[in-house]
């Protein structure tokens, strides 16, 4: 694309792309939260032991992971758009393959392929994203598209739980194959070529392992992408914890514990709103020091009830509730910080890495609490505390590095 053209783009591009590129990125999470409630279901009808289900889940944050770190060099030697449609035709097709599953091995495979094929939404946006703006409107546009995959963990589990009642839990995977069809309509009309041919790289094993090597040695690079990750690491960890600590803890129902879940999701894109509001009236690192430091001392303040007996309902929804909502201030710039501490033709391969440190950080944070756990509240406050105080401290140091 010549810089005429894209300049053009840059201009062109408006809230109909960014909605789509939002609606992208939430491949992965409408893949896990809309199955949910079909656990115990599909176990009956396919005759799986109990907590296989469970297996599907791993399998799929493997296809993540595995697809991501494929997509980073695919996208800067072939450009944005073409893996950007493939990944969403796998994803499709691998959601019929796991909607027509009679078997253990087939719904296995079908979910490593959503995995591969989902993981380029994760992947592609953040790397359009730094085609078509400048560092300093970043933070702003990855909030937005934050905002839009904010909605999945409200509508998601409400969605799949009607579906499944209703036509059984074939027709939750029939749906996503419909989300990937409109996805693929609409990306083929709306998103465009945003990476020029003259800044790709040649796809060879050689140059795939120069441009991670490279990008490895990025000091800043790094300390920023492992602050992205510890946070993540805190949102995972909060996830995989919530269901303990509402419905076992503190004996609340499937439907009051579906409510504070969609509650926090809410209260995460209000204060989304308001970083929109922080981005025009301060820099991205003031705006992201003041995200930290409240995150981080309501993160505190829920740790320091839990040690001292004040483990009430009311108390640690309350606080939780502040505690995962702040993170909308502090998503949108840790990931700016992160993609524009590299150069521009290595964009993709950047993001397939920062998605693989989140996702794997997160996932550990998971199964350390699984370690840990003794039936209390304390490890899971002090772990997901911990995971927030280094988040902080990462992006501290790294704010000195150069890259």
């Amino acid at each position: 694309m010549s810089s005429i053209s894209l300049s053009s783009t840059k201009k062109a591009a408006g809230v109909g792309l960014l909605v789509l590129l939002g609606a992208l990125t939430a491949f992965d999470s409408v893949a896990i939260d809309m199955y949910l409630p079909a656990f115990k279901t599909i176990e009956g009808d396919l005759g799986l032991g109990q907590g296989m289900m469970q297996m599907s889940l791993s399998v799929f944050l493997l296809g993540l992971a595995v697809g991501q770190g494929l997509s980073g060099p695919l996208v800067d030697s072939l450009g944005r758009r073409a893996p950007l449609l493939a990944g969403i035709v796998i994803f499709g097709v691998a959601s019929a393959v796991v909607a027509m599953s009679v078997n253990f091995p087939m719904l296995m495979v079908g979910r490593f392929a959503q995995g591969l094929g989902g993981a380029a939404g994760l992947v592609i946006p953040r790397a359009i994203v730094s085609d078509l703006y400048e560092a300093k409107d970043a933070t702003k546009i990855f909030t937005f598209l934050i905002q839009v995959q904010s909605i999945s963990p409200i509508a998601a589990p409400l969605l799949g739980g009607l579906l499944l009642n209703y036509w059984g839990w074939e027709s939750i995977f029939w749906i996503l194959v419909v989300f990937a069809a409109l996805a693929l309509a609409a990306a083929v009309v709306i998103i465009p070529e945003t990476h020029p041919a003259s800044e790709r790289t040649n796809l060879t094993l050689k140059n795939v392992m120069l441009n991670y090597w490279s990008i490895l040695k990025n000091r800043r690079y790094l300390g920023m992408s492992l602050s992205a990750g510890l946070i993540m690491g805190t949102l995972f960890g909060y996830i995989s914890a919530s269901s303990f600590i509402f419905m076992t803890y503190f004996s609340l129902s499937a439907a009051n514990y579906s409510f504070i879940f969609a509650a926090n999701s809410i209260g995460m894109i209000i204060m989304g709103q308001l970083n929109f509001y922080l981005c025009t009236k301060m820099s991205s690192r003031r705006n992201l020091a003041l995200g930290f430091m409240v995150h981080l001392f309501f993160m505190i303040l829920l740790m320091a009830a839990v040690l001292i007996g004040l483990d009430s309902l009311k108390v640690v929804g309350g606080l939780m509730f502040v505690a995962m909502s702040s993170l909308s201030l502090i998503f949108g710039g840790i990931t700016a910080e992160s993609m524009y501490s590299v150069e521009h033709s290595r964009a993709g391969s950047a993001s397939a890495l920062l998605g693989v440190l989140q996702y794997a950080i997160g996932g550990a944070a998971g199964i350390v609490l699984g370690v840990f756990h003794d039936g209390t509240l304390i490890p899971i406050m002090v772990i997901l505390c911990v995971c927030s105080a280094m988040a902080m401290i990462s992006w501290i140091l790294a704010g000195r590095l150069s890259s």
